[in-house]
């Protein structure tokens, strides 16, 4: 069965995602390290009109659903390929497939969703940042002229919400990082070396879900504790043997216990989709949410 390795891209607009994407479609053999490439770029599906009736969320599940009939495709060595996915001239003789996806992925939960897909087919996954300032990225977008430029507000909230790749997530350990104003020329090399990294990396392999959940149950009860302590500690700091006089701290004590709730369903959230890694000094985290 070929190798099959999803690259998603990382970066604001502007930052250089498809002019990359376009630089390693024309590169020899040789540079991409023996993989065919294959770039799926999400702006050729999207539709943000306001005419348009089909909600964001749908359309990425649909790109979600089309890698899937992508992949599950090349595993069967079958040649033809969706609609506006383009194939590499150059690479069409190689048996292990690299696809490019090319879309912003500013918030960790979009890349997780692709390595969710990468683990449930057997495949690769790994991430390249093109690295800019929020300044950089403004210039870049109001260069692409009025049919091409986002609004700059739009460039700036993505610029305050872009999760850059985490150093101590496992699945984002595949990940190479470049300055986006560098010249692609001058990292071919630094470019050459990741690509033949990933062709010998072996699959990602994570704990099935059964195996998880009793460390799960076991974290989420010490953090329920921590926080029972914590509520225990605040309400004798006001007084707790009058709460039966003061009803305010009957109210005080009730926004408590809701906040502990709220906090513990927030971390079965991120453990579960892979937010934070399973590790008791977490805790510490979740525990200093509650205020």
């Amino acid at each position: 069965m070929p190798r099959i390795c999803l690259l998603a891209l990382i970066g604001l607009p502007g930052a250089g995602k498809t002019t990359l994407s376009k630089w390693l479609m024309q590169q020899q053999p040789d540079l991409l390290a023996g993989w065919h490439l294959l770039h799926l770029c999400y702006d050729d599906y999207f539709d943000i009109q306001p005419t348009n009736k089909i909600e964001y969320k749908e359309q990425r599940q649909f790109i979600y659903n089309l890698l899937e009939q992508l992949i599950v495709a090349l595993q069967a060595g079958k040649a033809d390929l969706p609609g506006q996915v383009r194939e590499s001239a150059t690479t069409t003789g190689n048996s292990n497939h690299l696809i490019i996806c090319d879309d912003n992925h500013y918030y960790r939960s979009m890349r997780y969703k692709l390595y969710q897909l990468s683990r449930n087919q057997n495949c690769l996954y790994a991430q390249l940042h093109l690295a800019s300032s929020l300044d950089d990225a403004l210039l870049a977008n109001e260069k692409r002229g009025a049919n091409g430029a986002l609004p700059p507000a739009v460039v700036q909230q993505m610029g305050t919400r872009l999760e850059p790749p985490s150093e101590t997530l496992a699945w984002e350990q595949l990940t190479l990082t470049l300055n986006s104003t560098i010249d692609f020329n001058a990292v071919a090399e630094e470019i050459h070396n990741f690509l033949q990294t990933l062709l010998n990396s072996p699959l990602i392999v994570t704990p099935a879900q059964q195996e998880k959940q009793p460390q799960l149950q076991s974290l989420t009860h010490q953090l329920d504790l921590k926080l029972r302590a914590r509520i225990q500690n605040q309400m004798k700091s006001n007084k707790v043997e009058e709460m039966q006089q003061q009803p305010e701290l009957r109210l005080r004590s009730l926004a408590l216990n809701e906040q502990r709730k709220q906090i513990l369903a927030q971390f079965r959230f991120d453990m579960r989709s892979g937010q934070m890694e399973f590790s008791n000094d977490k805790l510490e985290y979740y525990v200093n949410m509650l205020k």
